[in-house]
């Protein structure tokens, strides 16, 4: 009975070890889940959460931009040909005028005389050379007469050329459209030869000049498109219309024109500062909103990236054209997956986690309750 009962107590002991065991057992398993999921969620709050767009790099045109200013077609300062006093000033400075149209006149003075005076100087000697001709012709004259009187008749006719012209020179006409800029006479002044009257500016079609240096001056071509941002906003599409073949000395850049249509309606004056705009090539590029640029430690500008293990990857950039809907870049792989938000909080190198633009907007767009929902719930 006694050996029974040490049998049954042995076996309760037995059975409470292994119950203990058992417990025991669970316990560190837990504790070990504890601790091997706070280590788990130190190692993920030390990342940092950023924003990603994964882009394709798209072909784009490698701009070439210069500061320039616009420039008048061709401009002319009127001089006087003939000397006399201004007696009609016939149009204002800054008025539109047309090639031919007379801007001001000089007196004629005894102009007219002078004329009619030529004139008869010619039939005269038109009369003088036929006779000579005729006693020529009959050995009544020699023939160094007949050269002679055939001199005096070309002289007269010079005479009357002169005068004729310089009466068409008492009016100062336009020798093209453009606008009178401005006049250095008034009426009832008096001017001689060679003085000036007015400048005329041809501003059809409008001329935006710049300076290319040496290592781009083989990169653009004669006839070539062109794109002019001026200072006020207004954008002008045109063509390479001149390339200097020679440098500035001073700073080894070359002249470059463009030109481009001027509507009289929303007149482009000369002188408004431009941005001239040159395609040099294509290129692999990007469009990126201007935010997400940063600097390296180094200052140098560029953008944050991603790799494939998520890891934090600097790309230094090139800036190639600004537009209002972003900047054009070059410098990254042809996919690349740009950290949107977040990348002035994490270092080259650092692992981050990362969520996809387009996934977040989906995200806030399902936590926004839909129409229906919004009018039942006022409804209710």
């Amino acid at each position: 009975m006694k050996f029974l009962l040490n049998k049954s107590v042995m076996i309760a002991i037995g059975i409470a070890a292994v119950v203990s065991i058992w417990l025991l057992s669970g316990l560190f398993t837990e504790k070990e889940q504890v601790v091997a999921k706070s280590v788990v969620d130190t190692h993920t709050k030390n990342k940092v959460n950023v924003l990603v767009s994964t882009q394709e790099a798209h072909d784009h045109a490698d701009i070439l931009s210069l500061y320039g200013q616009t420039e008048a077609n061709r401009e002319v300062e009127l001089k006087a040909q003939t000397k006399g006093r201004i007696s009609e000033l016939l149009i204002e400075k800054g008025t539109l005028v047309k090639k031919g149209d007379i801007i001001a006149r000089i007196t004629m003075d005894d102009r007219k005389y002078q004329l009619e005076g030529a004139r008869a100087a010619v039939r005269f000697r038109e009369l003088e050379y036929d006779a000579s001709k005729k006693l020529s012709q009959k050995s009544f004259r020699s023939q160094t007469k007949l050269a002679e009187s055939k001199s005096l008749l070309n002289s007269a006719r010079a005479d009357l050329e002169n005068i004729r012209l310089d009466i068409e020179h008492t009016e100062i006409k336009a020798p093209f459209d453009g606008y009178l800029e401005n006049t250095s006479i008034e009426v009832g002044d008096f001017v001689d030869s060679g003085d000036p009257i007015a400048k005329i500016v041809d501003l059809s079609p409008i001329v935006v000049s710049a300076a290319i240096p040496e290592y781009s001056i083989s990169k653009i071509k004669d006839g070539q498109a062109a794109r002019a941002v001026l200072n006020d906003g207004r954008i002008l599409e045109g063509i390479v219309r001149f390339i200097a073949a020679t440098s500035d000395n001073s700073t080894r850049t070359y002249r470059v024109e463009m030109e481009a249509p001027n509507d009289a309606q929303e007149l482009i004056n000369v002188g408004i500062t431009a941005k001239l705009q040159l395609s040099i090539g294509r290129q692999h590029a990007y469009q990126v909103s201007p935010a997400i640029l940063t600097l390296s430690d180094e200052g140098v500008i560029g953008i944050k990236t991603v790799d494939d293990a998520n890891k934090v990857v600097f790309h230094p950039i090139k800036l190639l054209e600004d537009t209002p809907e972003g900047v054009w870049i070059t410098g990254l792989p042809q996919t690349a997956r740009i950290i949107t938000r977040g990348q002035e909080y994490v270092s080259v190198g650092q692992e981050v986690i990362t969520t996809e633009d387009g996934d977040e907007q989906k995200a806030n767009t399902d936590k926004q309750p839909s129409a229906p929902a919004i009018a039942k719930a006022q409804e209710q």
